[in-house]
């Protein structure tokens, strides 16, 4: 009688095997290689079950997994990880290169931008270039009519004269224009107002021409002309806002590679007074963009980028058109395995697995999660980014006329490409434990890092508005909404806390409720985030750390069942004696046919999902997961010595032996 005639017999009332004495032993039940003349002679059902079991691991297996002095490798998935690879070298190289050009432009820009500031800005030095820290000074602003005057003409001078009185080289083409907007107000009350009742608002756009003068090459400005030709009565009083809008091309020489790039400089400087409080802030913006020489009647090679090379994002693109293929093959051949796995489950669970329940018909959900591959969506995020900014690069920077935007902008996308290649990366670290135990401790606290931060995030807004509504008025750190958050976020890591605590201005508050708010509300803010909610979340990332240490100290075997299948199997195998008391109650539990209780039902259907029992024999059937099924047939392997390794080749073309 076979093992197949024991389970039977078992599953049958009566049978006879009440009151005997099993002699009990512990084995593993694979339906295919159980010596069974039916399933011999049931060439469909063998032939479903070898062919899923390769489409299994066609898909689940790693790249490659060392054990001991063997090396087991998957040829189709190492090839992926080979393209990976090459893709990851390629997309850093020329994030390097792109990055130095980007860099480069953005440095020239940057130092055009502070020459028009000494140029345009009366007044203006190097002392309100640092970016110092407590700010140790305000604004940039003026207070009388005679500055602001002053002010505006200096700008329009400056700028007309740039062209002659400049080091660098500027040059004013037939559309390079200076106008002028001024927005002011009207009230009742106000002298020469036309107005009868409310505020009203007013613009003003104008070029600049009847108050510019020219002698000797050199040219000078009166505003008071321009606000006398518009007719406006006592601009300086009622203004809101004064702004210069101009254009200038200018030539940028490079020494190193002999070469120039020609640029266009729109810019605006600003008198803002929109409160009318007094303080008009001064203040100097521009556009640089890099455009075609011939435009500036320039006999000059148009420069775009030094460093990136075309031929290395030609290869990357291949490269991640490559990676993108294999990442929707694997989503393709997710798909199509899924629905193999349950069609054959739905045709043979019951023949493979022996059920005892009529209602188990198919595996748990758990075992089909993993077919979703998340890896795979990650991969092909950072394909479509790599060549988003990739292709712009190879085929349109040369005849692009672009900004800083346009090369930040691109620079992000590469950025947010190449992080979440080198992130996907880590799906083939599976190949040794030690080396996946940080993504594995990641993996396994996420959840409850995530519930746990939901509470944390309660917390932090409500300390986040509090200060800010109370101390944005005084402190610097609070003045915004944004730096309120990036305050509060520092903090949690210690950073100047004793800063924050000492530039509180507290001599324009309105007595002393703000001061003794900021040290409650600050030292609240650290007791609680820093000495609980840091330590909270430690203590959740080492519990998942000492979990997964556990788990890899387990045999392969043992890691995917449940506590109680675990210990079945294990008492089973290492307690072998037929005289053995929990060995022969579980065999009367299993045969028994008389009607049990409730907990004792739960406990026998339970038992059933673990083993089979006959007259002679507890049988221990394989867990009820894909991998106990993938390994339930010998993969056929083509071993190759390298030296002091063993390298095998995982064969999926041919018959498993």
């Amino acid at each position: 009688m076979n093992h197949l005639e024991f389970m039977n017999n078992a599953r049958i009332p009566g049978d006879g095997t009440l009151g005997k004495k099993p002699r009990i032993q512990v084995t593993d039940i694979d339906a295919v290689s159980i010596p069974d003349e039916k399933h011999e002679k049931d060439g469909e059902y063998i032939a479903d079950t070898k062919s899923l079991r390769k489409l299994l691991k066609l898909y689940l297996y790693s790249a490659f997994k060392l054990q001991g002095s063997t090396c087991s490798i998957h040829p189709v998935n190492f090839a992926f990880l080979l393209v990976q690879t090459i893709k990851i070298i390629l997309i850093s190289s020329q994030m390097f290169d792109f990055g130095y050009d980007r860099g480069n432009f953005s440095e020239a820009v940057n130092r055009g931008h502070l020459t028009l500031r000494h140029l345009l800005l009366e007044g203006w030095d190097a002392s309100w270039e640092t970016l110092a820290y407590p700010p140790a000074q305000g604004e940039f602003a003026v207070y009388t009519i005679d500055d602001l005057k002053s002010g505006i003409n200096f700008a329009v001078k400056g700028y007309y004269n740039a062209e002659e009185e400049a080091i660098g080289y500027f040059n004013r083409t037939k559309n390079d224009t200076m106008e002028i907007q001024v927005k002011y107000f009207d009230f009742p009350g106000f002298r020469d107002a036309d107005v009868s009742e409310g505020v009203l608002v007013k613009d003003k756009t104008f070029p600049v021409d009847k108050g510019l003068t020219k002698q000797n090459l050199v040219y000078d400005y009166d505003v008071n002309k321009e606000f006398e030709a518009q007719q406006l009565k006592q601009p300086i009083k009622r203004m809101l806002s004064t702004e210069l809008r101009f254009s200038i091309h200018s030539v940028r020489v490079y020494e190193k590679v002999r070469l120039a790039r020609c640029l266009n400089v729109k810019g605006w400087v600003t008198f803002n007074d929109l409160d009318n409080n007094g303080q008009v802030s001064v203040n100097l913006e521009t556009l640089t963009s890099r455009i075609k020489c011939e435009r500036m009647n320039l006999t000059l090679k148009d420069w775009a980028l030094e460093n990136t090379s075309e031929e290395l994002g030609a290869a990357l693109i291949v490269f991640c058109i490559l990676s993108l293929m294999s990442s929707t093959y694997s989503i393709v051949l997710a798909v199509y395995i899924f629905w193999k796995t349950k069609g054959y489950m739905k045709k043979y669970y019951k023949r493979y697995y022996l059920p005892m329940d009529d209602d188990e018909t198919d595996l748990p959900v758990s075992e089909y999660l993993r077919f979703i591959n998340f890896w795979d969506i990650v991969v092909i995020c950072s394909d479509v980014l790599t060549l988003y900014g990739t292709v712009w690069i190879v085929f349109e920077n040369e005849q692009s006329e672009w900004i800083v935007e346009t090369l930040d902008s691109y620079t992000v996308w590469l950025g947010v490409g190449c992080i979440l290649a080198w992130i996907s990366l880590l799906r083939f670290f599976k190949f040794h434990n030690k080396v996946h135990l940080l993504f594995s401790t990641l993996y396994r606290a996420f959840w409850n890092v995530m519930a746990y931060l939901l509470c944390v995030l309660v917390l932090f807004i409500g300390f986040w508005v509090g200060g800010f509504v109370v101390l944005s008025p005084y402190h610097v750190k609070f003045r915004t909404p944004e730096s309120a958050a990036e305050t509060l976020f520092a903090m949690v890591n210690g950073d100047e806390i004793y800063a924050t605590i000492a530039i509180l201005e507290n001599e324009k508050t309105g007595g002393d409720w703000v001061w003794w708010f900021s040290k409650f509300y600050i030292g609240a803010y650290i007791a609680i985030f820093t000495v609980v909610v840091i330590n909270l979340l430690i203590a959740i990332y080492m519990s998942a750390y000492e979990s997964i240490r556990s788990y890899y100290h387990e045999s392969p075997d043992e890691r995917d069942l449940g506590p109680m299948e675990k210990a079945l199997r294990r008492y089973l195998s290492e307690q072998k004696s037929s005289n053995n008391p929990i060995r022969a109650s579980i065999c009367h539990l299993l045969t028994d046919n008389r009607k049990f209780s409730q907990v004792e039902e739960t406990l026998r259907k339970e038992m059933q999902k673990l083993v089979r029992v006959s007259e002679r024999d507890v049988i221990l059937i394989k867990p009820r997961t894909l991998k106990a099924f993938m390994e339930g047939e010998k993969q056929r392997t083509t071993t190759v010595k390298c030296g002091c390794f063993h390298i095998s080749f995982l064969s999926f073309f041919g018959t498993g032996k």
